[in-house]
């Protein structure tokens, strides 16, 4: 038997890294209309040459669904958008991995994807890992570690869930989907993603097809690849993907229907170069291992190849001070009693919580440049004779900063995100990222995620619901666009 677990595991894993399985489902959908303008876009759906689907303007928006049956030129049949209730016709929620926000938002603009609502800015949780985001947003319970192989505080050993995960095993997240990719067409996605990504688009419709509930919850991972391994150009293509998927359903369902697309955080478009964590710390004096024994142990947790990277260790402060003087480190962040600390090569800032409201104060460094936050706060009357704001307000005041909902995000990413919360997280400078160098010999990355700032945070939400009309939380995305998800129902294993 643990032979045979030995093959399973190296030959998924082979197959993971080769890529050498692609689907090839797809759509059926035409790839692009044969006219397109504001006001109209018009399809050849069953390849004649003769246009027998069109959507156009009503008000400014795309609303009309108008159908040619006898390809005379004339419309037999006329379907509006906006007459449908959002409560008595199905709604097809969408997630997608790493669609950014600013650039969905100028692709929705250029390309009139106005039978959405505009894009509504989400800003995820910190750290900007899937797993973790995606629990949030689905009101799962937390994840054990923000990554497959973690450390538990508990038992004092490593975790690798990647065996169980190549057996099936869903997070507790992904039983609330009724359409998921599997761990190793995940795995294959990142290497070879345009095939995959394309049968995710046709494995999404089916799931919906076959749904016997009003709501269904799919969810799109290739796309992740799309934009990791073809940064802006794999990043159009997804988009242009979704809209294949919204024509196709609109199309056969007459427009009874309500589409929502949500994503889980944002990615930074750029390429980089992989830095070594562990080394930096053993060249710091400090002992890089499984388990924590003596005073200069630490374990790293280290998966994807991404922006952020959690560190287990008795000595917090010298590891994040060791960290933030590197120059490819942009913060280190760990609990000091009452207080998240943020620490960049500049100094150190400091969170605090106190009966619902958060305060910030540079110490010896205004790390997070909340200097004009902190003034117009004070101008307005939101802060408090100790200088602590509101949950909500500090979300308004910084919603387009640089660092937005910094104290509200890390006050929440040490207290209870993950179970088992590292003990210092750090974020890797522009260009810069960490992860396993195993996979960094398969692929280029040409855009990553996990970090703190703007680019990485704000992900997006379209839907044709008319529910979200300002910027949301992840956690308050389901609940505002479908007001009956019941978080507590499971799909599947």
């Amino acid at each position: 038997m643990l032979l045979l677990i030995r093959l399973f595991v190296v030959g998924s894993v082979a197959l993971t890294l080769m890529g050498c399985i692609a689907p090839r489902e797809h759509l059926s959908f035409p790839d692009a209309p044969i006219s397109i303008s504001s006001s109209e876009r018009a399809y050849d759906v069953d390849g004649d040459g003769v246009a027998d689907f069109m959507l156009r303007t009503n008000n400014h928006r795309l609303d009309l669904l108008e159908y040619d049956d006898n390809r005379d030129g004339a419309s037999d049949r006329t379907y509006r958008l906006s007459a449908f209730n959002s409560d008595q016709v199905p709604h097809l929620i969408i997630l997608v991995d790493s669609l950014p926000y600013q650039q969905t938002l100028d692709y929705y603009q250029e390309n009139s994807w106005t039978w959405f609502d505009p894009p509504v800015k989400v800003i995820a949780p910190f750290p900007t890992m899937s797993a973790v985001i995606f629990s949030e947003l689905l009101g799962a319970p937390p994840q054990s570690g923000a990554i497959n192989q973690y450390f538990d505080q508990r038992t004092n050993k490593r975790v690798n869930r990647i065996l169980h995960r190549l057996g099936g095993d869903g997070n507790s997240w992904e039983r609330r989907l009724h359409y998921r990719l599997g761990y190793l067409g995940n795995g294959q996605s990142f290497l070879n993603p345009r095939p995959w990504f394309s049968a995710e688009l046709a494995w999404a419709k089916q799931a919906f097809d076959k749904s016997p509930d009003r709501m269904t919850v799919v969810y799109l991972a290739s796309s992740a690849g799309m934009l990791s391994k073809n940064g802006s150009q794999g990043l159009i293509e997804s988009l242009d993907g979704i809209e294949k998927l919204c024509m196709q359903i609109l199309y056969e369902r007459a427009g009874a229907v309500k589409i929502s697309v949500v994503s889980d955080h944002g990615h930074n478009l750029r390429s980089g170069v992989r830095i070594d964590v562990p080394a930096m710390l053993k060249e710091a004096g400090l002992n890089p291992r499984d388990h924590l024994v003596g005073q200069n142990d630490v374990v790293v947790e280290q998966d994807g190849l991404v922006n952020y990277v959690g560190i287990h260790t008795r000595r917090a402060r010298y590891v994040a001070q060791t960290l933030a003087d590197q120059p490819e480190i942009e913060l280190a962040m760990w609990l000091d009693g009452q207080r998240v600390m943020i620490r960049s090569a500049h100094g150190t800032a400091a969170v605090e919580f106190h009966d619902g409201r958060l305060r910030y104060t540079p110490l010896d460094a205004d790390v997070l440049g909340y200097k004009p936050i902190l003034e117009f706060l004070s101008e307005e009357g939101l802060m408090d004779s100790e200088r602590f704001v509101s949950s909500e307000d500090w979300f308004d005041a910084t919603i387009d900063h640089r660092w937005p909902d910094a104290p509200s995000r890390l006050w929440h990413a040490f207290h209870g995100v993950v179970v088992s919360t590292p003990t210092v997280m750090v974020t890797t400078a522009s260009g810069f990222y960490v992860g396993k160098p195993s996979f960094d010999r398969f692929i280029d990355m040409a855009s990553t995620h996990g970090g703190l700032d703007q680019t990485d945070s704000a992900s997006v939400l379209l839907t044709m619901t008319g529910r979200a009309l300002h910027p949301l939380r992840t956690r308050n995305v389901m609940r505002t666009i479908e007001p009956e998800y019941d978080p507590s129902r499971l799909r599947k294993k």
